[in-house]
């Protein structure tokens, strides 16, 4: 049995002693869908664009059109992608009753898409637009049909507010309503999986460590080290779509034959 057999037996084993996991899924999620992450090594995202001047919220405010045109064009990525192997293993690991909900830092909706629940998005989402000043939130083809229509700045239909994509800018702090829902979370699993995410952007990357401290174990699945491999029980660098899928069909067989 190879090595990396092996480790797809123990996460296995992991997730059938688990009796409340919570999936962490990050930008790696995204990758196998055709959406480019942010940091990866020669390709991710930050590495073509300064985040500074196409992602914070000061220049969104300072430079709308530049910005919604960066976005556009991203969105049309995000908008076309499908749910790999990945997401759709989350859900049928849902349907086994043996994970309770996910937090996501992905604003793609592909978990949704997945027929996965519970999910909160921590970064907010691709599909919705919200108001400036009202805070009144519109699909985000309300925005999209106006910027088209050649509207350099989409504006609110009840008080005139600038518009802009419901997902968190650099600058701006994560809603304390989505935050209270992951530390609820959080504080409740005795399993927490992440899947594709760097661990690098706070305050997500404080929940690992939070679940642990509250007695939960860990596992993650990543292309690339992160910081906390050394305190998870187990730790695969692969493809999710390709040793997930592997993990979640032994747990379907052993709950079978239970």
């Amino acid at each position: 049995m190879t090595d990396l057999n092996i480790k797809i037996q123990e996460f296995a084993q992991l997730i059938l002693d688990a009796k409340n996991i919570v999936a962490l899924t990050g930008a790696g999620m995204g990758t196998e869908s055709g959406i480019a992450d942010f940091r990866s090594p020669g390709t991710g995202l930050w590495e073509k664009v300064n985040p500074n001047e196409f992602a914070s919220i000061h220049s969104y405010v300072s430079d709308t059109k530049k910005n919604l045109d960066f976005m556009l064009e991203m969105g049309m990525n995000i908008f076309k992608a499908k749910p790999n192997n990945g997401h759709k293993s989350l859900t049928k690991l849902q349907k086994l009753g043996k994970l309770t909900g996910i937090l996501t830092q992905n604003i793609d909706g592909l978990h949704q898409k997945a027929h996965s629940k519970n999910v909160v998005e921590l970064h907010g989402t691709a599909y919705e637009a919200i108001c400036m000043r009202c805070d009144k939130v519109y699909p985000i083809t309300i925005m999209i049909d106006q910027v088209m229509s050649g509207k350099n700045s989409p504006s609110c239909e009840v008080c005139n507010g600038l518009l802009k994509p419901n997902a968190i800018f650099f600058g701006e702090p994560l809603r304390s309503e989505t935050l209270n829902q992951a530390d609820k979370m959080i504080e409740s699993c005795d399993l927490l999986i992440v899947l594709g995410s760097s661990l690098l952007v706070y305050p997500v990357a404080f929940y690992p460590r939070k679940a642990l401290s509250r007695g939960a174990k860990l596992g993650i699945i990543n292309i690339q080290d992160t910081d906390m491999d050394y305190k998870a029980e187990v730790v695969i660098h692969d493809k999710i779509g390709d040793v997930f899928p592997l993990i979640v069909d032994i747990v379907k067989n052993e709950i079978k034959q239970a």
